[in-house]
């Protein structure tokens, strides 16, 4: 059975984030025969006084495999439980990956949650609504990552644009990259320009500085920029905190 596996709201300032957690959980899952798992996708929601948050207000999605569900659930609940940092209030959503399924009802909900102050009610309302196929359930404190684990879950489902993580760092003493070398040896999918505009001719790139895919438009996607004449994946670089 193919999932979609979403949580929210895990740490606090003094813990590891909520991605490294979700990655700690599905490789415990996978050291128990329990299922495997496929990259994280950081989804951003809306930043407002309104909102508690740790630093950023996102969720961390991945995609599951498993061939027993409730098994599997009951791990993740456990693991949450275990796990989470003192002072979170975590919210887990598991969502079952079926392409034939219209998972408009779930896209909407994670819209929102990008541009409005929601509340658990909204997401436990919606979650109902939708029926069976998804599980969402809160770990501790107010319970309040149900409405980001929900929100994760809807947008991935809906192929919606995320940061995946992971930071790609270039290799000593290989500058220049063809396409096809790069998506071999990090997994791209696509090539994009910054606007999403799909670059499908094969260009030489130059890959000096650390970068970041993007999971754009349902594909593992790398954005390139042109800079002194030479395309390059976009650089992301650490920026010094004051």
């Amino acid at each position: 059975m193919n999932l979609f596996v979403c949580i929210d709201d895990t740490d606090n300032l003094d813990s590891i984030g909520t991605g490294e957690l979700l990655e700690n959980m599905m490789r415990e899952a996978a050291v128990r025969g329990l299922g495997k798992s496929g990259f994280i996708v950081r989804y951003q929601f809306l930043i407002d006084d309104a909102i508690p948050y740790t630093s950023h207000n996102s969720a961390m999605c991945c995609t599951a495999q498993t061939d027993d569900r409730a098994a599997f659930t009951a791990f993740c609940e456990d693991f949450l439980r275990r796990t989470a940092a003192e002072g979170s209030d975590p919210g887990l959503c598991i969502l079952t990956d079926d392409p034939e399924k219209d998972y408009e009802p779930l896209v909407a909900f994670g819209r929102r949650a990008q541009t409005e102050v929601l509340t658990k009610a909204d997401a436990l309302a919606a979650a109902k609504a939708f029926g069976a196929d998804v599980h969402l359930s809160e770990h501790g404190g107010t319970g309040d990552g149900v409405i980001g684990a929900l929100a994760g879950a809807g947008l991935r489902a809906g192929k919606e644009e995320g940061r995946i993580k992971g930071k790609l760092h270039p290799p000593l003493n290989k500058p220049d990259w063809s396409m096809a070398e790069f998506s071999a040896a990090y997994g791209a999918e696509r090539f994009a320009d910054e606007d999403g505009n799909e670059i499908t001719q094969e260009l030489p790139l130059r890959f000096e500085w650390p970068t970041k895919l993007v999971f754009q438009r349902g594909k593992v996607t790398a954005v390139l920029v042109q800079q002194n004449g030479q395309w390059m994946p976009k650089p992301k670089i650490r920026k010094n905190r004051g």
